[in-house]
């Protein structure tokens, strides 16, 4: 996916989440000079790339055609592993780390799923508060996703996700 990396466009840095390129500027480090892309986040952080690596790790929003298949996913009814957490945590990192809606959408439901059975078998929780940590990150950066794609108010994709979770595939 090409990504323009524009002095004010909003990208998306995988488990990061979304940042706005605040410059792009030539640096030298370590006797080597460069350009380098900053990225800043909404809650203070900054990172500065340089632009070959930034041009690998960041990514532009996800597209309607690209929600369209995050709704799918968030509807279907994937089979849920029965493997512990520990051997689930690996793959579930992976996904975290290259922070495609798709898959964070794969979590999601799967976090929903799980859930959902813990209610059904009035049981103890199904989810581990590592497990909990990774699938509530997963929902907030697809959340935050969703609402900058379309415009909206973190709480109405909040809504649209959960509107996806409880309808037939």
């Amino acid at each position: 996916m090409n990504v323009e990396l524009a002095v004010g466009d909003r990208v998306v840095y995988a488990n990061y989440g979304i940042g706005r390129i605040a410059a792009r500027e030539v640096r030298t480090a370590s006797g080597t000079t460069g350009e380098v892309v900053v990225l800043e986040f909404d809650d203070g952080l900054t990172v500065t790339l340089p632009l070959e690596r930034a041009a690998t790790l960041l990514r532009p929003l996800a597209s309607e055609a690209e929600l369209r298949l995050v709704r799918d996913a968030l509807r279907d009814d994937g089979e849920l592993s029965v493997d512990p957490w520990l051997s689930r945590r690996r793959l579930a990192l992976d996904k975290l780390s290259r922070g495609s809606p798709v898959e964070l959408a794969q979590m999601v439901r799967e976090g929903a799923q799980r859930e959902r059975l813990r209610l059904a078998k009035g049981t103890k929780p199904q989810l581990s508060s590592g497990e909990l940590e990774i699938f509530t990150k997963a929902r907030r950066l697809l959340s935050s996703e969703i609402a900058l794609a379309r415009g909206i108010q973190p709480e109405a994709a909040d809504g649209w996700i959960d509107e996806q979770l409880t309808r037939p595939a």
